[in-house]
């Protein structure tokens, strides 16, 4: 199977409809498997679940007219690509329902029990964002995606090896090299962040996201992984052929 690469583009579009429909492009033209988006219905209600008003600014950003998510998804089937969003209030589950093929939820939702079963409901697949401090709670269906949840979060502390017990990575690193090095730990999913060359650095999400040309690069980098992970088969492969004559046995 295939490695399935999400191109999370988070708030680097700054809340402009023509930027949303330039990152569909982007992450197309990159590779990715598919492209995600984040929104909400009220930037106030998430800052006061998730305990930070400080953070009520960048909520705004993802907080776009709900009319747009029809017509991202509309682009992005165009453009032969998946597209997802994460929302993170309990009402919201339904607006995106009907338009995902899968969930995506993100790590500060992940202990929520009650939110992560609520898109259980839908019968689709629910990709599950889990932080390196906290132990693998759920029991149900979801796909479990490692991350750190830091942004950006330092390579020396992605603990990949923690990817033995979990089906996918989610990439905070802004790194170009970390998905394939995820991949050689096993990952099967790898999400990434990226923005657009016209994404402001004040962008809450600007720090860990890739520049499109290192988006590129990051996608080329997980195919050769995968590339030369190969099977667990011990076989002799096409190159070696023209070589195997000149084996001495005893």
């Amino acid at each position: 199977m295939s490695v399935f690469v999400v191109a999370e583009v988070g708030s680097t579009h700054g809340g402009k409809f023509p930027a949303m429909l330039e990152a569909i492009q982007i992450a197309k033209e990159a590779g990715a498997d598919a492209v995600k988006f984040q929104w909400c219905s009220s930037p106030e209600r998430l800052a006061t679940r998730r305990h930070a008003e400080e953070y009520i600014w960048a909520y705004k950003t993802i907080a776009f007219p709900k009319e747009w998510l029809a017509d991202l998804k509309g682009t992005a089937d165009i453009r032969r690509i998946e597209w997802m969003c994460t929302v993170y209030l309990p009402e919201d589950i339904e607006v995106v329902a009907l338009l995902v093929k899968r969930f995506k939820i993100s790590s500060f939702e992940a202990a929520d029990y009650k939110f992560v079963k609520a898109h259980e409901n839908y019968g689709k697949q629910i990709l599950l964002s889990v932080p390196g401090h906290e132990d693998v709670f759920y029991v149900g269906k979801a796909t479990l995606l490692h991350c750190v949840s830091a942004y950006p979060a330092p390579p020396d502390e992605m603990n990949l090896r923690c990817l033995k017990s979990h089906d996918g990575f989610s990439d905070h690193s802004a790194h170009p090299l970390m998905g394939a090095l995820a991949v050689a730990a096993g990952a099967q999913i790898i999400e990434v962040h990226f923005r657009l060359d016209s994404t402001s650095s004040a962008n809450p999400d600007y720090g860990h996201s890739l520049s499109p040309d290192q988006l590129v690069q990051y996608v080329q980098n997980v195919r050769f992984a995968e590339a030369a992970m190969g099977t667990r088969e011990k076989r002799l492969m096409p190159s070696e052929e023209r070589w195997a004559k000149f084996r001495v046995r005893a």
